[in-house]
């Protein structure tokens, strides 16, 4: 028997789907409607990229844009979906999406993202909003490469915009009910309401609860990636007079999920640390020794895990206000675009990843209880606001332009801890004095080892302009300016509390006590705690210069130059010796061909080199004194080059094909020295040692020159195919989808390590939908990951595993041996499994 591969699966399913096609159009032929060959023409998809409504084929920038329509036959229903269909796009399983190799590697405040996310116009810091239904958005677009004048905040690799379904002139609304696999239920609806022939209100909301979860908890805790979220919206829309329009939208949304931070599911899927009692912050780690038998059964299976304590992703109070007005002066409109967003976001769960509450005893203190049953917490309150104003021609001539203002504001507080609940001891810890011994230290309710906070404040503003002039029909220079200035103060702070036994302190002190390790252990200043403020402004010009050649109407020809600028920034929370990185930027050339072939088949192509400078990093570096590791906020300098290309053929009246591939390179051109968390020792051949070594909790640190590494969260391949058929009766029509997706192996952080390496993965989709002949009614029929492919989409690590190599178990420099360690725990952000379910639309 034949054991056939995932791909081929996959192939052989589309295939067979195709066949069956066109044997169920040859048995229907006598029912369908008649068809008029002149009319299978591509729709023409208009796009505001250039903040002005233009046909996709007509603007000169690399944009993949997805109408709710089309994401309702492809499939498109989350943020997975986006990444999967767009070439350069990568999402990570910390809320991450990067463009290019551009993009954002750490959760500490202070930093930004390297992709700017827009809502109606609307800056929005968190990529929340493609989370969206199809119901409540028109259109996503997805800008890559620098946006260097019209965008300019964080588009350093490039920007999404999402455009929102305006109420319509007329009453109706519509209602979707879904239900899948897993205990899930979807119910969503909206109405339009005319007020008057100028005045209008739409309002909607919905409610999506999948009860069970991916992942199955064998501890005692539920299962993991179940959720439960809602969302509300009203919108308001009217002409006052004959040149003011007016736009207001207020939404909300709650989640409650046990599926983590970014809609991600993940797991531990390494063993667990059974070769050292203690971790660095001096905690007990699982120790097979004491007691804790049970292996982690996401070794062998990546969908199971043993843990007491329920993980956990809450949204509260996600509150957006935006306002567009636009006002027509006859030779340009002027429009005001404002906005406002607040929320909290909560996530965390099991530290330790198992289900061990009972204490453990060790021999040095056989009378003080251990536990390891410890907790990890992110806090996250976010608010911001913005206003822009911006003039846009609006003549005929040979010259269009726009200019404008920005504005931006920004309050934003994190907190991070770690702690063990069931550890008495911390709750009242000390400060120790060699001549005084205990000292008291203020208390510790919630039983914290960790406990990071962060507040910022970050002011942007940025003043720009950007012209068209058309030579003659066939050629356009477009150039543009951009001088964008981001102002940011910062203060931090860090408790560290440790309950160590076997440490310095405890068979001194009888292992009674847990001490304060986070101030200058001064008897004489108890209670001061590690902390400080940062503070700093960066500003930078950047722009566009473009040449279109328009040879016909149905090719574009272009060539630009663009610079892009992302502001410096702090590792804020974490007390890093070097907590501030400079300003990021990047030179872009690009190429592109945009041509459709007799409004039938649609051909996009691009090719791209970018020359970053200064690209910002949260990576493990020697400290100042030459003796430790220290967490730190640095600056290399790396490059990317790629070819992205996308096509649409209108096959038939009734076949539609789609594809998109991209190519992408990254590589660190410089950047040196740092410590891989995986290989710290540096034993791995790949490994390229440089700079010196450190001594931490005896372990030797071999530090590592990172030129020639990849960017992390950039895949070199990547492709997606799609075929929908359409089977026209009389009484609607019938349309089969299937779509395949495949991403190239994907490393998570700069360091050629296998452990940091996500496997390359190809999940396949179908679709039926079946459309009233009114278009009244719709029914969909889905599966997602129809063969159920384990894959990973992500990867993340936490304290590295010391393991004695054979035969020589230690690292000996001199006359001291050191712990040589390999390994880390390693999670995974999982690929969610085979989904499916029917979904009922109805329209009145």
């Amino acid at each position: 028997m034949i054991e056939l591969t995932a791909r081929r699966r996959t192939w052989l399913a589309l295939s067979a789907s195709a066949a069956a096609m066109t044997l169920a159009h040859s048995a229907f032929a006598q029912d369908a409607a008649p068809i008029d060959e002149n009319d299978f023409m591509l729709e023409e998809i208009v796009v505001t990229a250039e903040k002005r409504e233009q046909a996709l084929n007509d603007v000169p920038v690399a944009v993949s844009a997805y109408t709710s329509e089309q994401r309702d036959v492809v499939g498109i229903t989350g943020i997975q979906d986006f990444v999967n269909f767009t070439p350069g796009m990568n999402y990570s399983g910390t809320d991450r999406v990067s463009l290019r190799g551009a993009g954002r590697n750490t959760f500490y405040v202070g930093n930004d993202p390297g992709v700017a996310s827009y809502t109606d116009g609307f800056y929005s810091s968190s990529s929340s909003e493609l989370f969206k239904s199809p119901l409540f958005i028109e259109r996503t677009e997805i800008l890559r490469g620098p946006q260097g004048t019209l965008y300019g905040r964080n588009a350093i690799g490039g920007a999404m915009n999402q455009v929102s379904r305006r109420p319509a002139h007329d009453f109706g609304g519509e209602v979707r009910v879904a239900v899948g696999n897993y205990d899930r239920t979807k119910v969503e609806g909206v109405v339009s309401i005319p007020l008057a022939d100028n005045l209008r209100v739409k309002v909607g909301g919905s409610q999506d609860w999948q009860r069970e979860g991916f992942i199955e908890n064998i501890g005692g805790a539920n299962e993991g990636a179940a959720f439960k979220r809602t969302y509300f919206e009203a919108q308001l829309e009217a002409e006052l007079g004959d040149r003011t329009e007016v736009f207001l939208r207020y939404n909300r949304s709650n989640w409650d999920d046990s599926m983590g931070v970014g809609d991600r599911l993940a797991n531990q899927v390494t063993p667990y640390d059974t070769t050292r009692m203690f971790q660095p912050i001096g905690g007990l780690v699982t120790n097979a020794q004491y007691g804790v038998t049970t292996p982690n059964p996401g070794v062998t299976d990546p969908y199971v895990q043993n843990t007491n304590r329920d993980g956990y992703g809450a949204l509260r109070g996600n509150h957006v206000v935006i306002a567009n007005v636009t006002y027509d002066l006859g030779f340009a409109d002027l429009k005001w675009i404002g906005g406002f967003q607040q929320y909290n976001y909560q996530t965390g769960g099991d530290y330790d990843a198992t289900n061990r509450t009972s204490a453990i005893f060790l021999p040095i203190a056989p009378t003080v209880p251990i536990f390891t049953d410890y907790t990890t917490d992110f806090d996250e309150h976010k608010r911001y606001y913005s206003n822009e104003i911006n003039l846009t021609s609006n003549t005929d001539g040979p010259l269009s332009w726009i200019v404008g203002l920005y504005q931006y504001h920004e309050q934003y507080r994190q907190r991070i801890h770690l702690a063990a609940p069931q550890q008495a001891q911390l709750a009242a810890p000390c400060y120790f004095s060699p001549t005084a011994g205990c000292i008291a230290a203020p208390a510790n309710p919630e039983r914290n080892f960790v406990d990071g906070n962060a507040y910022l404040e970050s002011d942007a503003y940025a003043v720009f302009g950007q012209a068209t002039y058309e030579f003659n029909d066939q050629f356009a220079l477009t150039a543009g300016l951009r001088y964008s200035l981001d102002q940011k103060t910062g203060t931090e702070s860090q408790r560290l509390v440790m309950f160590s036994p076997a440490g310095a302190f405890g068979p001194a002190l009888g292992g009674m006590f847990a001490f304060d390790v986070s101030t200058d252990l001064d008897p004489s200043t108890p209670g001061v705690q590690n902390s400080r403020t940062l503070d700093n402004e960066w500003d930078a010009v950047t722009g566009v210069v473009n040449l279109d050649w328009t040879p016909d109407p149905d090719t574009l020809v272009y060539g630009k130059y663009s610079r892009g600028y992302k502001s410096g920034g702090f590792l804020l929370g974490t007390l890093a010796p070097q907590p501030e990185a400079d300003k990021e930027t990047v030179n872009a050339y690009e190429v592109g061909l945009k041509k459709t072939f007799f409004r039938r088949l649609q051909l996009n192509g691009s090719a791209f080199f970018n020359d970053y400078k200064d690209l910002q990093l949260n990576l493990q570096q020697l400290n100042a004194a030459g003796t430790a590791s220290a967490n730190n906020f640095v600056n290399v300098d790396a490059e990317a080059y790629g070819l992205e290309l996308e096509a649409m053929w209108q096959v038939s009246p009734a076949l539609q094909l789609s594809a998109s591939y991209g190519y992408l390179h990254t590589e660190i051109t410089e950047g040196c020295c740092f410590y891989d968390p995986a290989d710290p020792s540096a034993l791995l051949p790949s490994a390229r040692p440089s700079g010196g070594t450190a001594v931490t909790n005896n372990v030797l640190l071999v530090f590592q020159d990172l030129k020639g590494s990849k960017l992390y969260q950039s895949p070199e391949n990547k492709f997606a195919f799609n075929a929908n058929y359409t089977f026209d009766f009389t009484a609607g029509s019938l349309i089969l989808s299937g779509t395949y997706t495949w991403t190239d192996s994907t490393i998570y952080q700069p360091f050629d390590n296998p452990a940091f390496e996500a496997e390359a993965y190809g999940t396949a989709d179908f679709r039926a939908l079946w459309n009233d002949g009114e278009d009244r009614y719709s029914v969909i029929a889905f599966v997602k990951n129809a063969f159920d492919e384990e894959a990973f989409t992500s990867t993340g690590s936490t304290n590295p595993t010391a393991v004695f190599a054979s035969p020589n178990p230690g690292l000996t420099v001199g006359s001291t041996t050191y712990l040589r360690q390999t390994g880390v725990a390693i999670t995974r952000g999982l690929v969610q499994p085979r989904t499916f379910g029917v979904e009922l639309q109805y329209r009145f």
